[in-house]
């Protein structure tokens, strides 16, 4: 009779732990995802598992790693100790269980500005996504997330960009030289991230103001002197107003135009607190690209708030 046989309702963990040193493949490996499923009920079983990250079947390695990465706070060195191991399926289960800890994940902090740099294209995006969800706790995070945002990984870039968001204000001197950035793709994410932090991100509007007026634009765009400035609203009525392009649509136009585009999203997720933008605004919609001027359009809207 298999070990797993063996389990009683009382208390499973002496079979399990003694399947997990079976000869048989099979045992072992049903013996790690059952420990998995009881979750922190099982943390006695931590140090079994540890040694079976060791295993030499790679099905075997990587239900361990997930069985310790359901088991909390408990597990947390050796969620630490994982992002070292030579099998990346080991290191992608203790990135994404320091995730689910949220600000818990602290003490991993410097380990995971390392994964950032991880060969394994999702290693590194799980890093980014578990030190986003520390937020604020992450602030010493935003120099290796920065790096992360230039590099070639695409969704490393925008996990990367939105991790910065969520750490707030610290991040935003940061993502706000990224608008600047010679990558247009550096950029628009930048100007995503930036809208996700909405009305805190105040102190960015006249950075996306000047990436939503793009590179050609000038001041005679943006003058009138045949009186005061008013605050401008959609020229469209209610009925026909157009929904800017979203996150998904935006990634079939140009670079440049993305970059304008998000800006311009931004700054109507700052809402009313950018209305200083208003006449700039205006201004940008002067022979725009339609993307950018639907979303233009959009943004006057939520600045300008509600009709009167």
């Amino acid at each position: 009779m298999s070990p797993t046989c063996m389990t009683t309702a009382d208390d499973p963990l002496p079979a399990l732990l003694g399947a997990l040193r079976s000869s048989c493949v099979m045992e072992r490996l049903r013996a790690a995802k059952d420990l998995g499923r009881l979750g922190w009920l099982a943390r006695e079983a931590l140090p079994a598992l540890v040694a079976v990250l060791h295993d030499t079947d790679p099905r075997v390695r990587e239900s361990a790693a997930q069985a310790i990465g359901l088991m909390g706070p408990d597990a947390l060195p050796t969620l630490v100790a994982m992002l070292d191991h030579g099998d990346k399926y080991v290191r992608r289960h203790a990135v994404w269980a320091l995730a689910k800890l949220g600000p818990l994940a602290r003490p991993a902090l410097v380990n995971l500005c390392q994964a950032l740099k991880d060969a394994d294209p999702r290693t590194a995006s799980g890093a980014a996504q578990a030190l986003g969800n520390m937020g604020a706790e992450a602030a010493d995070s935003v120099p290796a997330l920065a790096e992360a945002m230039r590099g070639t990984n695409i969704v490393l870039c925008r996990l990367a960009s939105k991790a910065l968001s969520q750490i707030g204000l610290p991040a935003l001197p940061t993502l706000i030289a990224h608008l600047h950035h010679a990558d247009p793709f550096v950029r628009a994410e930048s100007a995503l991230a930036i809208g996700w932090m909405g009305p805190a991100a105040v102190a960015a509007i006249a950075d996306l103001v000047q990436v939503v007026r793009g590179p050609q634009a000038t001041v005679a765009e943006v003058t009138d002197t045949s009186g005061p400035a008013q605050p401008v609203l959609s020229t469209l009525p209610d009925s026909q107003a157009v929904t800017p392009p979203q996150v998904g649509d935006a990634g079939a136009l140009s670079p440049e135009v993305n970059c304008r585009v998000y800006a311009a999203q931004a700054l109507g997720r700052i809402g009313p607190a950018a209305a200083t933008a208003l006449m700039e605004l205006r201004g940008s919609l002067v022979q725009a690209p339609e993307p950018v001027w639907q979303a233009v359009e959009q943004a006057l809207r939520l600045v300008s708030g509600p009709a009167q």
